[in-house]
């Protein structure tokens, strides 16, 4: 049986852990061959462990995607090795102590927004020219509730939530015509670092990644998709 990513090349970022190593994971079930990138070596070297042992050729490289360099040597070197990017996953981002706007450095809400919205555009920057040669692709950026809604003492990084929404409907439009998709994922509560490994498993929630990356996709763009609600929002199921 023919596997959904059979012969795509995907880029994720944040890979290293939680929700951006339970995709890699995902995609290389589904036959997806895999640039990975994170900040941390050690996880990145485990991640990259873990998609061999199921078949899956992988690049890994340290990166911080808020730096131009860092970014755009990546995307270069995943080129160079597999010489196109057919799905791009905006997954890297941080978070911040629970403090209100004004009590917030400047330091800590420029490290926030740098990560979360300029890091995700400039990593899309470096990839939808290749995307544009292809004639095609999908760009998959991991938002939150929070960037539709508010909380005490998250502001910035929900401000950074509501910058990716908007990154994402502006790739959508502009990037439509090249048949290149661009969705947003609010995951939901998941385990991971960011919150104290409280929540759902990140495995849970693999399936909208996998199929927002698979052809069976294909015309959806420009969409906000919520892990818990996806398939009845897009009509795939009724209840």
């Amino acid at each position: 049986m023919t596997r959904a990513l059979e012969g795509k090349v995907a880029l994720i970022t944040g890979a290293g852990r939680g929700i951006g190593r339970a995709v890699a994971l995902a995609y290389a079930r589904e036959g997806a061959s895999l640039a990975l990138c994170s900040r941390t070596k050690k996880e990145l070297e485990e991640t990259e462990k873990a998609v061999a042992e199921l078949g899956a050729v992988s690049l890994v490289q340290p990166c911080d995607v808020s730096r131009v360099e860092e970014g755009e040597r990546f995307v270069e070197r995943a080129i160079g090795l597999f010489g196109r990017i057919d799905v791009l996953v905006n997954n890297a981002g941080i978070a911040h102590r629970a403090a209100s706007l004004v009590e917030l450095s400047p330091e800590e809400w420029e490290s926030v927004l740098t990560t979360n919205l300029r890091g995700a555009w400039l990593v899309a920057r470096a990839v939808v020219p290749h995307m544009l040669r292809q004639r095609g692709g999908s760009v998959i950026n991991v938002s939150s509730w929070l960037g539709r809604d508010a909380l005490t003492g998250y502001g910035a990084y929900g401000v950074s939530k509501w910058g990716l929404e908007g990154l994402t409907r502006y790739l959508s439009l502009e990037l439509k015509s090249a048949r290149i998709r661009v969705n947003s994922v609010s995951p939901g509560y998941v385990a991971t670092k960011m919150t104290n490994y409280q929540g759902g498993r990140p495995e849970d929630v693999t399936d909208l990644f996998v199929y927002l990356a698979s052809d069976a996709s294909a015309g959806l763009t420009g969409r906000q998709l919520d892990v818990e609600t996806w398939k009845r929002d897009l009509g795939l199921r009724t209840r």
